[in-house]
């Protein structure tokens, strides 16, 4: 079966001005394809399969919708509808999954939608903070999308954390400081 082709960077960072993404969601989105690809790179050193090219445009894209979704539960969605239409499916279903409550409803079950949830959710705005860090400011800035399963999602994402991690034999203070020096 033939692989859907994937956009080009450039594609990508033209659907920026067609989508009219603002220049802070455009920083937070190259923060978080960094890192992304960083992960994706260093998994793929280590053994596992993924799509290091899927992850780097799933990541640049993951914001595409963040703005006309920020008052209602779509996040994600209107990408996945958007990407599809462009005939990127597989880029938009990346992106889906990577909303924060999407780790308990549906789970992350690929390399490629758990390196784009987990870069996004340590990415603060255009740099690269703990988990912990991320979460209060989150509950904070976000406090209208709290639930109770809350919590139950961020344990999940700790849990990745360590997977992640276990795998590329780094911790994520090591991420931190390789992008101190990269930034």
């Amino acid at each position: 079966m033939k692989r859907e082709k994937l956009p080009s960077r450039e594609e990508c960072i033209a659907m920026f001005d067609e989508f009219d993404v603002p220049e802070n969601v455009r920083a937070h989105s190259f923060m978080v394809n960094k890192v992304s690809v960083f992960l994706a790179q260093k998994l793929k050193e280590a053994g596992e399969d993924v799509d290091v090219d899927l992850v780097d445009r799933a990541s640049l894209l993951h914001d595409l919708d963040k703005i006309p979704t920020l008052h209602n539960h779509k996040h994600g969605h209107i990408s996945l509808e958007i990407l599809e239409k462009k005939g990127h499916k597989r880029v938009g279903e990346v992106i889906k999954k990577h909303v924060f409550h999407d780790i308990l409803d549906e789970g992350l079950k690929t390399w490629e939608e758990k390196i784009v949830s987990y870069a996004d959710k340590i990415c603060q705005e255009d740099y690269i903070v703990s988990l912990d860090k991320r979460f209060a400011y989150g509950r904070k800035k976000y406090a209208h999308f709290q639930s109770p399963r809350t919590r139950e999602a961020e344990e999940l994402y700790f849990r990745l954390e360590k997977e992640i991690f276990e795998k590329i034999k780094m911790t994520p203070e090591q991420l931190r400081q390789v992008f101190r020096r990269l930034c």
